[in-house]
């Protein structure tokens, strides 16, 4: 596997709140427990895929493994489904149980993005997973500008000046296309970094991938440094199946007539609150609820769909898209990169 370290296989066990409680910050050792488990789950993920995989146990395999490590949490610790968005599919895609598998080929570029959570303390962080050489660079470009962003962040640094940073790296990496033409790499602009909140994926500031003059100034607390490098346009769509859905205001109080529709939708404000969750997370809780239940619930918006989003090819050239990412917690003492691990 490009690009990933190799590390030991790690042991999937509940992890006990009490041996992270480390340091007076509260929310620090919560998403130090999320943060272990993000790990251990990686670590067994990059041993355990090769060409062929079902795409279907590596979603089961991940949040199987959160809820055990972390059981009692909302949604059972999973912070958001668990994304395998592949080739020119930049992110949010996912595998519904009414979908047919996909197996990986030995030419796929496959990101996988998942999220863990303490008391909504999220760890967002993801990696690319690829075997055909010919893709190192584009992985590369990814994973450098990733941790070019993250050197240049820090509290009150204007988010523009990080895009900046990102940019300079993302652009500097060339690939050679199916037709042996020099391409230059460029970011996905329309995808960005963020601050995470509690219960809140992205609360409000958005790290850019280029300077964008914009005169926002990033904040104490969490946030995830993430970059999509990519050979097609850099600007992706929605296009797709929709897996990836959120309640975004719990104090709303839709009116809903259908009976199974309500069930859910209470459901979903008890054990998921305003956590990402895909219809497989109600699916497990209740195995009564069924495709037209979700989209129905969808069509009233009740519920925000987030389908997934694709880049599109330049001059007929294939699209590819990879992507890395890293939770990171600022405070007045520094910055810790909470995900990262001995793989990347």
């Amino acid at each position: 596997m490009l690009l990933i370290n190799p590390t030991k296989e790690q042991k999937i066990e509940f992890l006990d709140p009490k041996n992270y409680e480390t340091t007076n910050d509260e929310k620090y050792n919560e998403v130090l427990r999320a943060a272990d488990a993000h790990k251990r789950i990686r670590y067994n993920l990059q041993n355990m895929i090769k060409p062929g995989q079902s795409l279907k146990e590596v979603i089961s395999y991940v949040e199987d493994a959160t809820r055990i490590m972390l059981k009692g949490e909302l949604n059972d610790g999973i912070g958001f489904p668990c994304g395998i968005s592949l080739n020119d599919c930049a992110a949010h895609f996912s595998l519904n149980s009414w979908n047919d598998d996909i197996y990986l080929k030995a030419d796929d570029v496959l990101k996988i993005d998942f999220g863990t959570h303490v008391n909504g303390r999220i760890v967002d962080a993801a990696f690319t997973v690829c075997f055909d050489e010919r893709y190192e660079n584009l992985l590369l470009a990814s994973k450098e500008a990733t941790y070019a962003g993250i050197k240049a962040i820090g509290i009150d640094t204007c988010v523009s000046d990080v895009g900046a940073a990102i940019n300079e790296v993302m652009t500097s990496f060339e690939i050679e296309d199916e037709n042996h033409n020099s391409v230059r790499i460029k970011p996905v602009k329309n995808l960005n970094g963020h601050s995470i909140g509690q219960f809140k994926i992205h609360d409000g500031i958005h790290i850019p991938v280029e300077k964008n003059y914009d005169p926002s100034r990033v904040k104490e607390g969490f946030v995830a440094v993430e970059t999509f490098a990519t050979t097609g346009r850099g600007y992706i769509e929605n296009d797709g199946v929709c897996s990836h859905y959120m309640v975004e205001d719990l104090n709303k109080t839709p009116k809903i007539y259908n009976e199974k529709a309500k069930n859910a939708f209470e459901l979903i404000k008890k054990e998921i609150k305003t956590l990402p969750f895909s219809p497989n997370h109600l699916i497990h809780k209740n195995n009564k609820i069924e495709k037209l239940t979700v989209k129905l619930l969808e069509s009233r918006k009740i519920i925000e769909a987030y389908p997934p989003l694709v880049d599109r090819p330049v001059n007929h050239r294939v699209c590819k898209v990879a992507q890395f990412e890293h939770t990171l917690y600022l405070t007045e003492n520094g910055k810790k990169i909470v995900s990262k691990g001995e793989d990347y």
